[in-house]
């Protein structure tokens, strides 16, 4: 392997075990200016590595997925972690429903005769509970983010502060003790901080290999979220980190999911 490529892997493998670095730390620990580490995060982007980002840069993996793509990684974990969540919602609850494809599962998963109002940005969401015989479904209205198929912007926000809800559900890139629940997307993380606000009780919904991660935008510290819906992939280090601060953390067993 030529130097710079491994250089570049050696990147890509410290991007890939802390989440997010600047490219000043990059240069610290490779011992290269940051001049070098710069044009190596650009050729790294270029080829669809990673992404970057304010001063330095995440792996690819924690670049936002084009919904379809990501309804083609739904799977039983997903729905293990909706099921756990459904079964948070009480009768004439208000439910407050972020946007992506754990939401859209939970939306599949509320079943007939569970009565409650649903308000969401997540359209694939509402069109699903369209068809829900005890549902009411509320869209908040703002600009479409195409690649996720849900609502942003300060409209949406605007809605949310005026509203109250039982319970709300929310989706997160990252999660860890010391930034919180975190986000890639910058107007993203303004809808799930007011949806976080609104709520009675506030939960995140995660898959287990996101946990222990950072990303970029923080829209919640850890005790400013009731409940933890994750799966078995999660860290027990983190696990046992998020219960030590209060969190409630539910282990979803998608072998326990008829």
């Amino acid at each position: 392997m030529k130097l710079p490529d491994a250089r570049r892997q050696k990147i890509l493998d410290l991007l890939s075990h802390h989440g997010e670095l600047q490219a000043s730390a990059l240069a610290e620990r490779l011992g290269i200016s940051e001049d070098t580490v710069r044009r190596d995060l650009i050729r790294l982007e270029s080829t669809g590595m990673l992404r970057r980002v304010r001063g330095g840069a995440i792996p690819r993996s924690q670049v936002p997925l084009h919904h379809q793509e990501r309804l083609g990684r739904t799977g039983e974990s997903k729905r293990a972690i909706a099921a756990v969540a459904v079964s948070l919602i009480r009768q004439d609850d208000v439910v407050g429903l972020d946007g992506g494809t754990t939401t859209l599962a939970i939306a599949q998963a509320i079943p007939p005769g569970l009565r409650c109002t649903v308000v969401t940005n997540n359209l694939p969401a509402a069109m699903t509970l369209a068809g829900h015989p005890d549902v009411e479904v509320i869209v908040l209205g703002g600009k479409l983010f195409k690649p996720a198929m849900d609502m942003t912007g300060h409209k949406v926000c605007e809605e949310l502060r005026t509203m109250a809800f039982d319970i709300c559900f929310i989706g997160a890139a990252a999660a860890n003790l010391t930034t919180g629940f975190s986000s890639i997307d910058y107007d993203e993380i303004q809808v799930k901080r007011a949806l976080a606000k609104a709520a009675e009780r506030s939960v995140c919904v995660i898959s287990g290999e996101k946990m222990g991660k950072h990303s970029p935008f923080s829209y919640a510290a850890p005790g400013d979220i009731n409940d933890i819906i994750t799966d078995g992939d999660a860290p027990a280090d983190d696990i046992a980190l998020f219960k030590s601060e209060g969190v409630n953390v539910i282990v979803a067993d998608h072998l326990t999911q008829k």
